[in-house]
């Protein structure tokens, strides 16, 4: 419950932001006023992509299941092993700790005010991508986890399912990947970007498992997750 409630605080939190400032807005290609017909529209896609018969012929598609369905192979003596390592101990107190949570949650927010305070287009236009993204990431995420209700490891039950928890797929993965995606999709001029925001999501993914936090399914689909709606979804 406390982990749904921080989740709930952090999407009350960024749907304020967002209309507290639209009010001193312009419009933008992305911005205040175009925000939530975007976010209507990227959930709408995202959750009718199975339904058209161009889906199942899409490399994407293929890509998401296949990750995800060979993931959890390593949901067993894999993972517990990598959890119990004392060697990431000092990995997990920086990425798995509040950093990540500070990550996730604000991220998408400080994007949003330093494109309006920097006056710049181009800027202003990538920090509401980056709402966009981290709104769709979490609440994606969010339904997944109260469809699937998969027990965290410390529970004992490595494909416990349906039993009240919330596992399944990491969030922080997710937003952290779909941040990434869009991030290097923005600025695909930039050859360095994909080479720094890939390996950070990367590292925040793996500390879900390290920590304990997740199974490793949890934070491959949710990576590949958050990445499909960064690249794909988020124009």
């Amino acid at each position: 419950m406390k982990g749904l409630q921080r989740a709930v605080i952090r999407f009350l939190i960024l749907v304020a932001f967002i209309l507290l400032a639209h009010p001193l807005l312009v419009a933008d290609p992305h911005s205040a006023r175009t925000f939530f017909p975007h976010f209507y529209s990227e959930q709408k896609e995202i959750w009718t992509f199975p339904l058209h018969k161009e889906s199942w012929k899409n490399r994407t598609f293929w890509l998401v299941l296949g990750l995800s369905t060979t993931s959890f192979t390593l949901d067993g003596k894999a993972a517990q092993r990598l959890r119990e390592d004392p060697s990431f101990s000092d990995f997990n107190d920086v990425f798995a700790s509040s950093t990540s949570d500070v990550l996730v949650a604000v991220a998408p927010l400080v994007l949003v005010a330093a494109g309006e305070i920097s006056r710049d287009a181009e800027f202003r236009d990538f920090g509401w991508k980056a709402g966009e993204a981290g709104l769709n990431g979490f609440l994606v995420s969010a339904v997944w986890k109260a469809a699937t209700q998969r027990g965290r490891p410390h529970e004992g039950k490595t494909y416990g399912f349906w039993e009240g928890g919330n596992s399944f797929p990491s969030g922080h993965a997710t937003v952290a990947w779909a941040l990434a995606a869009t991030t290097a999709s923005h600025f695909k001029g930039h050859k360095w970007v994909p080479w720094v925001v890939y390996p950070v999501a990367g590292l925040v993914s793996f500390s879900r498992v390290s920590s304990g936090n997740h199974f490793p399914s949890d934070a491959v689909f949710g990576s590949v997750l958050g990445f499909v709606i960064g690249r794909h979804v988020v124009h």
